[in-house]
């Protein structure tokens, strides 16, 4: 999806969550909130309540989002006293709903209160990090590969199991599956980031063997191989599911599809 349609979807998605958090009377706090230079396909919202009405803040949003809007996959994860809920759609859109207590919100670098009965964000993050309106735009092009993965990577809708194929697998490809597995590990989902990995490297494999003039039985064949590209491979798998690891590992990869598919 085009950057225009990207955001004019990221829009409407969020004057339904807008309309749809202000029915659910147990949320107190309702913020935007971004990193900068934030894709246009990432959308991370922030809700806080009392911690007994966590759960019904849970399935009242779980329910209006589902029903309403549509997801393609959706996960759950709790952790420190936070629930936090992914989406993924079929416009590109990648949404990250926090649902907490007013003492546990997550760290951005700007935030946009839809309301804040309390006080809560205000008192949480930085004044100058607050915005008037959704700062997001555009999304920036990767021009660069260094030894971290890079902090913003386009979002496009690709289908859920990445093809190895060097005439089907894309960039737009490519980077959701990157995407999705750094969002992982920094929130946490630790497994969930490993499996995304694994299908990464699958594609590296179908890759790598069809360069070398192999066209099936990929997994069989790519120990028989011995050149750069398999010395580079090695370096996908992670030393361990600690975020660091898995982050050299991402950046390992990323390279690795330059490579392969620039090539």
């Amino acid at each position: 999806m085009e950057n225009n349609a990207l955001i004019q979807a990221r829009g409407e998605l969020l004057k339904k969550l807008n309309l749809m958090v202000r029915k659910i009377e147990e949320v107190t706090t309702f913020v935007l909130a971004g990193e900068q230079h934030c894709p246009p396909g990432d959308i991370h919202i922030v809700t806080a309540g009392r911690a007994e009405d966590l759960e019904k803040i849970y399935a009242d949003l779980h329910f209006l989002v589902s029903e309403f809007l549509s997801p393609q996959t959706h996960d759950r994860e709790s952790a420190d006293g936070r629930t936090t809920i992914r989406y993924r759609f079929e416009s590109g859109l990648f949404l990250e709903v926090f649902i907490c207590t007013a003492d546990s919100l997550p760290s951005f670098d700007w935030w946009l209160p839809y309301f804040d009965k309390h006080g809560a964000a205000e008192d949480f993050y930085l004044p100058e990090g607050k915005v008037e309106e959704d700062p997001v735009r555009e999304a920036p092009a990767v021009t660069d590969v260094t030894d971290t993965v890079p902090d913003v990577l386009p979002i496009a809708a690709v289908l859920d199991d990445a093809p190895a194929s060097s005439a089907s697998l894309t960039w737009e490809a490519v980077y959701e599956k990157i995407n999705l597995a750094k969002h992982a590990a920094a929130g946490g989902s630790v497994i969930y980031a490993a499996e995304l990995m694994n299908e990464l490297r699958t594609a590296l494999i179908g890759l790598i063997c069809e360069k070398n003039g192999i066209h099936d039985n990929y997994l069989h064949s790519i120990d028989l191989l011995e050149n750069d590209d398999k010395r580079e491979l090695l370096k996908t798998y992670p030393a361990s599911l600690e975020q660091g690891s898995l982050v050299a590992a991402l950046a390992a990869a990323l390279r690795l599809f330059e490579t392969l598919m620039n090539g």
